[in-house]
């Protein structure tokens, strides 16, 4: 008689439910905002690395310039050859930890994708200020000769170019995830 009321007492089991095996997900690929910054850090950042072996190259061997390139021999106050020698590291620092977090930011996996932003909003900052620093440079070359007209034309260029690729970029940041395709078809350089 136990055994009867034990059976009434206790609760039915649930019916067995069928296990399925969950497959993984693709691997997502970075946010387009966050490629398009990093490229745009990566770039500038070459660039830059580039100017940098070209000038070294040009300081340091026995070549013969054109008047064109080498006008600024003495022109420079010593205030503005410190200023120019304390830009110019501060680029090389810039350079390094702004090519770090893009790429870092576009090797990061997919799930960490606040993580990846972070690191995209850092590498454009480091890319802004160093962009900053060519501006300012451009400007002690203009205070050294203002009578140089291809040096007014190059400033105008890297100032207007490389601050449309920061906005933009900081466009692409600050729109909202479900509209980033959206928002880069509207980016046109």
């Amino acid at each position: 008689m136990a055994d009867k009321e034990d059976k009434k007492l206790a609760a039915p089991l649930p019916p067995p439910v069928a296990v399925e095996d969950k497959k993984r997900a693709a691997p997502l690929f970075p946010l387009p905002a966050v490629q398009l910054v990093c490229l745009w850090a990566l770039l500038t950042a070459a660039v830059m690395s580039v100017v940098f072996a070209v000038i070294y190259v040009l300081d340091q061997g026995d070549i013969d310039l054109p008047s064109w390139v080498s006008r600024y021999g003495g022109m420079f106050t010593d205030a503005g050859i410190a200023e120019l020698g304390a830009i110019i590291e501060g680029w090389k620092w810039c350079s390094v930890g702004q090519s770090a977090a893009a790429a870092l930011a576009l090797l990061l996996p997919a799930r960490r994708r606040l993580s990846r932003r972070a690191l995209a909003c850092v590498a454009l900052a480091a890319a802004a200020t160093n962009h900053l620093m060519v501006a300012r440079v451009n400007f002690l070359f203009l205070t050294a000769d203002p009578g140089w007209i291809p040096m007014w034309v190059s400033s105008a260029v890297n100032v207007y170019y490389l601050g449309k690729g920061d906005l933009y970029c900081l466009m692409a940041l600050l729109g909202r995830e479900d509209r980033q395709y959206e928002v880069l078809g509207l980016l046109k350089f």
